[in-house]
């Protein structure tokens, strides 16, 4: 679904000499699979995101998604960023059918897929409120159903929990977890947190910084969902501790 293809990174404001954000990812990520970038701050997974969903343009190589080369937004690619970036003057049902109709949508199909998309986040009865009238969760449960009225075939989410307290983090990961079952995407997340990539990803991508590499790549068989108490689950935590602290190594160290 995804190929990343010797993707480097460099911005005008770089140091002369400064290593590049990111330095020639190569990435395949399958149909209807959930990766999980995860690395420090300053790591490039954030630039690497942007960079799939045609926001940024790379320094050096290509993304292709579904066999297309990626030259800009939309065209089957939905955005969640960790501000839900909600139109404050919009209803939720509102900023839900705003997608809808740039998806070609109109009249009774809109309000049927705005309803839908209510329920299945679990926001059944509130699409007449305001963002302003919505905690955090749910503007953010809103936020993704505004991205699922676009019917994407890869969903992109850059934190989209990391403003969220614990308790409501852990009940959006659940909730995404729900959705993603019943709507299956191609999903890639952002997050600098391990536990949270622990308890979503079918895959896990560790990036170590400037220059921004991959240095792990591993993939979780554990059933959803995962204690996080579980043995395998708690090794592998600290495997990619490990990996985070690796410094200065040219080539992605692979694990089966």
């Amino acid at each position: 679904m995804i190929e990343v293809r010797g993707v480097s990174q460099r911005f005008p404001g770089d140091q002369p000499g400064a290593a590049p954000v990111l330095a020639h990812i190569d990435l395949a990520i399958g149909e209807n699979e959930f990766v999980v970038l995860v690395g420090r701050s300053g790591c490039g997974k954030t630039t690497l995101l942007n960079i799939i969903a045609g926001l940024t343009a790379a320094s050096e190589g290509e993304v292709l998604v579904d066999g297309q080369r990626v030259t800009g937004p939309g065209h089957g690619k939905g955005m969640v960023f960790q501000q839900s970036a909600l139109f404050p003057w919009l209803t939720a049902k509102g900023n839900i059918a705003f997608a809808a109709r740039n998806r070609g949508l109109r009249g009774a199909e809109i309000d049927a897929l705005a309803e839908s998309l209510l329920d299945l986040v679990g926001l059944a009865g509130q699409g007449e409120k305001y963002p302003f009238e919505m905690s955090g969760g749910m503007q953010q449960r809103v936020a993704i159903a505004r991205a699922l009225a676009l019917d994407p075939a890869v969903l992109l989410m850059d934190e989209p929990f990391g403003a969220l307290d614990e308790l409501t983090r852990d009940e959006m990961q659940e909730e995404l977890l729900r959705v993603w079952a019943a709507r299956r995407k191609t999903v890639v997340f952002v997050t600098h947190s391990i536990s949270e990539a622990l308890a979503l990803a079918d895959r896990i991508i560790v990036l170590a910084p400037r220059p921004g590499r991959i240095v792990l790549d591993r993939r979780l068989e554990a059933r959803r969902p995962r204690s996080r108490t579980d043995l395998e689950l708690l090794r592998l935590h600290e495997e990619i501790r490990e990996a985070l602290r690796e410094q200065g190594r040219p080539a992605a160290r692979q694990v089966a």
